[in-house]
């Protein structure tokens, strides 16, 4: 009866994960209908900076469950912009999460402001160029991610992509992420 009972865990373990990845699903194709429409951005002047460093504070623990550590480097001086701050939140968040689901055990992920840029670098498995053309892909998650299991939904970079557009930014990926401001 033990093997039964242990089989059964196993099963309800493995339906939560399920629906654990539909949930988030469901949430990402929300916030993806939201942000596909420029009419739900309200734009005011805001400093990014401060934008980074509640993404840097929100994004902290997940890091060290990961055990990586999360560095955040900032120019001194504010940098202005018209921007969506909710959206610029969630832009930054999934960023940062992507590197630090793909950053090596032990490592730093990088979040870097300057006045004509946000980069995101971690130390993690390179990205194949077949991977690259396929990053915005909604629903691709990528060999690595679906081979791991991980909750990623694979749609965080189609998110980034809309936002970037709509804030009239490019987001580019030399190895991960770079975005012009």
């Amino acid at each position: 009866h033990l093997s039964i009972r242990r089989q059964r865990q196993m099963c309800i373990r493995d339906r939560l994960k399920d629906v654990d990845l539909m949930a988030r699903q469901v949430h990402q194709l929300l916030h993806l209908a939201e942000v596909s429409e420029s009419r739900n951005y309200h734009f005011e002047t805001q400093d990014i900076a401060r934008v980074a460093f509640e993404v840097h504070d929100f994004m902290n623990r997940h890091a060290r469950r990961h055990n990586v550590a999360l560095d955040l480097r900032t120019p001194e001086t504010p940098v202005w912009l018209q921007l969506d701050r909710g959206a610029v939140f969630v832009l930054i968040r999934n960023l940062v999460e992507n590197a630090i689901e793909h950053a090596h055990p032990a490592s730093t992920v990088t979040v870097e402001l300057t006045s004509t840029g946000l980069e995101v670098r971690n130390l993690g498995p390179a990205v194949t160029d077949e991977e690259k053309a396929r990053l915005y892909t909604r629903f691709w998650r990528g060999n690595s991610r679906m081979a791991a299991g991980t909750g990623g939904a694979g749609l965080g970079l189609s998110i980034c992509r809309e936002i970037a557009l709509t804030h009239e930014w490019t987001l580019s990926l030399a190895d991960l992420s770079l975005i012009h401001i």
